[in-house]
């Protein structure tokens, strides 16, 4: 049972949220890669504070989905901060 148990929350873990603050994953029209970090990194600290799901003290699988909730949350308040500064994601 602990292999299988490994085997999700590893697989989860690989779907945490991913915050390049390299100045490349997003662009806005005249934006220097310098704003653009500044602006990410402004984003990623509004983001980490962003989920609101209460802490079980169960663990296990119970305390890995909260996690992958609080991955989600984070993310798309990430995104959101990004989009309303008026950056579109980068196109690769």
């Amino acid at each position: 049972m602990r292999p299988a148990l490994a085997a999700v929350v590893l697989a989860l873990a690989g779907c945490a949220p991913h915050f390049d603050l390299g100045g490349g994953d997003w662009a806005k029209p005249g934006a220097q890669v310098q704003q653009t970090t500044l602006d990410e990194t402004e984003c990623a600290r509004l983001a980490s504070r962003a989920y609101g799901t209460p802490d079980l003290i169960l663990g296990g699988l119970l305390d890995v989905a909260r996690v992958k909730i609080e991955d989600v949350q984070m993310e798309t308040s990430f995104n959101g901060c990004m989009r309303r500064k008026g950056y579109e994601p980068a196109r690769s």
